[in-house]
């Protein structure tokens, strides 16, 4: 929402910014004024980071105003040390003022580097903005998802049939044929589940851990349809040529490749997320599944992991997974056409005809 505003930091606080990197500065408060964000206040530390933040931050709240305040942790990153990203918008400030602090926040995000946020917190009481509200934040965030009306539906399908198992069959009757849960839930959803929520297996969740830290490049994950859970294939080490050998041709998957290459002269890591399902060589069960637990897995990813996902693709083999591909997708061109001049257009009837050039899955390792 940055271009509603056009507000950006002064080059006084760009400097302060990247010198408080550094970790000399234990809190910044960053306010706008005459349409531009400027510096507040700062503190430097004093004692760890949970002792110093009720007496750091609290003063700095204006029950008028709204204001910005980056808090330093104590601990890092591969970027230095992380920060705490907090947007105060006091409930009796004007409207007008909330709409432009909201505005400009991705703005002020960026200009800071968003691979030093560990976390952000919104407030518009003090309550909210204190230490045990930053616990409770936190302890919210970790908390389970609420169900979905179609989580709730399978709970209460497997209720019923749980319960109808343990009652006993009449003598002289037949005993009624029960339907497979799975059949029976996706007549109940209309044949589309949306939004489940299955767990993370623990090694997946270490292997997340581990791929943020950069200690791996590359994690596969599979839906376990009977354990109902997300669990981890295998983090093999792999290059950009190994994809497609990754990518196995019976079954889907989840995959996340941490892809290194160099654009404009800069070398960058971009974390691309795959989900590749092989077309009809899986059952109508698992494209279910794996469609439904999409977007709960990106979002506990981004959430939780802190994770940023550069490029989500969806493929159904692994032949065109190139280095020229994976570059397109991260780094699209906005017009590949780029007409140097305008060529005279020929007499009609004198030009010739339109020359047409034409252009010319193994399964994946689980060790």
């Amino acid at each position: 929402m940055s271009h509603q505003t056009g507000i950006h930091a002064t080059p006084e606080l760009r400097d302060f910014l990247a010198k408080a990197r550094g970790g000399a500065i234990r809190i910044i408060k960053i306010v706008i004024r005459n349409e531009q964000l400027v510096l507040g206040a700062y503190r430097e530390p004093s004692q760890s980071w949970d002792r110093d933040y009720d007496n750091f931050l609290m003063p700095l709240l204006d029950a008028q105003e709204p204001c910005y305040m980056l808090y330093r942790l104590d601990s890092q990153n591969a970027h230095g040390y992380e920060w705490l990203f907090i947007s105060w918008s006091p409930d009796h400030c004007p409207v007008r003022l909330k709409m432009v602090y909201a505005a400009t926040r991705a703005t002020l995000k960026k200009e800071f580097g968003g691979g030093h946020v560990k976390d952000e917190l919104f407030g518009t009481v003090q309550e909210d903005m204190c230490y045990q509200g930053y616990l409770r934040h936190v302890a919210s965030c970790s908390s389970p998802a609420p169900l979905t009306a179609a989580e709730q539906e399978l709970h209460r399908i497997k209720l019923t049939e749980d319960e109808r198992r343990r009652l006993p069959t009449p003598i002289g009757r037949p005993k009624l044929e029960c339907r497979p849960l799975q059949m029976m839930t996706e007549i109940c959803v209309g044949n589309k589940l949306q939004g489940l929520a299955f767990p993370l297996q623990e090694e997946a969740k270490r292997a997340l851990v581990q791929l943020k830290h950069k200690l791996i490049n590359y994690i596969q994950l599979k839906v376990d349809v009977v354990k109902e859970t997300i669990e981890l294939v295998h983090t093999n080490p792999t290059e950009t040529r190994d994809l497609p050998s990754r990518i196995p041709t019976n079954a889907p998957r989840y995959h996340l490749f941490l892809y290194k290459h160099s654009h404009q002269g800069e070398h960058l890591e971009s974390l691309v997320f795959i989900y590749s399902m092989p077309g009809h060589n899986c059952s109508i069960k698992e494209r279910m599944l794996y469609s439904s637990c999409l977007n709960r897995l990106l979002d506990e990813v981004e959430r939780d992991y802190h994770l940023e996902i550069a490029k989500k693709i969806e493929i159904d083999s692994g032949e065109g997974l190139t280095e020229e591909y994976l570059y397109e997708e991260v780094h699209p061109q906005a017009n590949s056409v780029k007409q140097t001049f305008a060529k005279p257009r020929g007499p009609p009837g004198k030009r010739g005809n339109k020359r047409l050039i034409k252009g010319g899955g193994e399964n994946g390792e689980e060790s």
